[in-house]
């Protein structure tokens, strides 16, 4: 072994260990600070934050969490073998509701999902998770719980993601910010029951997407890039979507939420419906203190062609702003 490999070694080693050590100091320093305030602070303390005023008959509401989650595994000398690693996960979910007496309604939500795994003897990160999603409906009410509606929808990554390969310099860039970046916008009716329980039918629906011509350019000229031709930086479509929200407390402490899309292309292969349906199951251990399992299940024919499966287990500490 040369000196250089040595020396890699022992580095990513000695960097899982620090990434290890300070994983445990957060956790225990926060649940000091969690549990010294629990007996002045613990009926006060909500799980989700919430800004809510009502002014001459405008009633408005902003509410969320932020959320740092984690999981680990850890092997020293385990005879049957194993790989260290440690997953961290940051995440952002807010939403603002506005209504007035006229029945006009607003709903915004915002997203943000962010993580990286580091494996025991690895030299990079690996990426966990990469979102940025904004939805907003606007609507006119129509009665109690149906509205006309219009609305608006983005998403997009950080961060660049590669292929993986076994060393770091053979790695591919296969994506990046705004590459790719779907925007759907579209008319139709909404139905709100509750902040738990919504859903849009959208029948008119344009959807774009918009990619970089560095890897437009790349690709042979019979072969499509996040569905985007050769050469090109964005394609238009047009269709219908179904998206919808679903909340519920199974037990007490366990809640279970709910966000799906379904969209159908009416130019082309309206045979293939896309589909985009993320779950969240929340084990709440305190005011602070959660588990969460999460599956996401994506199906999109023009970017992939392929269902993309996306699972996580961990241990998370909610701040409330």
């Amino acid at each position: 072994m040369s000196i250089k490999q040595f020396g890699m070694k022992h580095f990513s080693k000695l960097l899982y260990y620090k990434f290890h050590f300070l994983t445990i100091c957060i956790f225990v320093i926060y649940s000091s600070l969690v549990n010294a305030q629990n007996d002045e602070n613990e009926e006060l303390l909500p799980f989700d934050a919430v800004i809510q005023s009502e002014m001459g008959g405008k009633r408005m509401k902003f509410y969320g969490n932020t959320r740092l989650n984690f999981n680990q595994a850890y092997f020293s000398n385990w005879i049957s073998g194993g790989l260290s690693a440690l997953t961290l996960l940051y995440g952002l979910d807010y939403n603002f509701n506005y209504s007035d007496r006229n029945g006009f309604v607003w709903d915004t939500n915002f997203l943000l999902s962010i993580g990286a795994t580091y494996v025991s003897g690895s030299n990079f990160f690996r990426k966990a998770d990469d979102r940025i999603e904004i939805n907003s409906v606007v609507g006119k009410q129509m009665n109690e719980y149906w509205n006309y509606s219009g609305f608006l929808n983005f998403k997009t990554q950080l961060f660049p993601g590669f292929t993986l390969f076994d060393q770091q310099s053979n790695q591919e860039k296969v994506s990046q910010f705004f590459s790719p970046a779907i925007f759907q916008g579209g008319l139709g009716f909404y139905y709100k029951k509750s902040q738990n329980f919504w859903l849009n039918l959208s029948p008119i629906t344009g959807r774009i997407i918009f990619v970089s011509k560095s890897f437009t350019g790349e690709i042979d000229s019979d072969e499509k890039y996040f569905g985007v031709n050769f050469n090109k930086g964005s394609k238009f479509f047009f269709g219908a979507l179904i998206s919808g929200y679903f909340k519920k407390e199974i037990m007490e402490n366990i809640t279970w939420e709910n966000k799906f899309s379904i969209y159908v292309n009416y130019i082309e292969k309206i045979q293939n419906v896309d589909f985009d349906w993320n779950s969240n199951i929340r084990f709440k251990v305190n005011n602070k203190i959660s588990g969460n399992f999460i599956l996401h299940l994506l199906y999109d024919d023009d970017l992939i062609g392929k269902l993309q499966v996306r699972e996580l287990v961990g241990l998370g500490v909610n701040i409330d702003l």
